[in-house]
């Protein structure tokens, strides 16, 4: 009965997250091309980002990433919000959200290494939960290639789901945010991000 039950919750779910967490449809998100470090390559659609060899030579830009590191061009400051990303299943990246603010340089820059930016990361298959000075592991390994992230602008809530069958809640950041949010993607060496929506 306890594994019928269980069953029955993780089709729900996993209906539910197909459409949708919280039943909304999921954002139309887009990279920054502007905002993009010289080593994160970006497809022609604006949905993927893949760490790079060649260093690219972008133009010269004050919104720019020193390294490593891309936003969305939409940014958001009300409202709930839900976006679905696929990821590569053994490589170093990090996906969460940042205020626009923060600095464009050096390891601080980076998603969740500031009190400036909430996100999940994945490093030798572990799932952990950052927002510095903070760090919480949340699986010790997890093969997982689809999540996804849910924000609740007012209630200062940002989830995190790994959309396997059955769906499973892994972390939620609270947080009084203050300023825009943009999606923030991270992607170390052979490592890729993709957005779906």
């Amino acid at each position: 009965m306890h594994h019928q039950k269980r069953k029955v919750f993780g089709d729900i779910m996993s209906s539910q997250a197909a459409r949708g967490l919280y039943g909304q449809e999921a954002s139309d998100l887009l990279l920054d091309e502007h905002t993009a470090s010289n080593d994160i390559a970006l497809s022609g659609d604006m949905k993927s980002a893949t760490c790079s060899l060649i260093n690219l030579h972008r133009p010269e830009s004050t919104a720019r990433f020193a390294h490593y590191q891309v936003l969305s061009t939409e940014s958001f400051t009300s409202g709930r919000h839900y976006w679905v990303f696929r990821c590569s299943r053994d490589r170093y990246w990090r996906v969460g959200v940042t205020y626009p603010s923060v600095q464009r340089m050096g390891y601080e820059s980076w998603v969740g290494n500031n009190n400036k930016s909430w996100c999940l990361r994945r490093f030798n298959h572990k799932l952990t939960a950052l927002h510095a000075p903070e760090e919480k592991v949340l699986l010790p390994s997890s093969p997982s290639q689809r999540f996804g992230v849910h924000l609740d602008y007012e209630a200062g809530r940002l989830s995190f789901y790994q959309l396997d069958n059955p769906v499973s809640h892994l972390h939620t950041f609270r947080a009084t945010f203050t300023e825009p949010l943009h999606v923030a993607c991270w992607v170390w060496w052979g490592g890729w991000i993709t957005i779906r929506s």
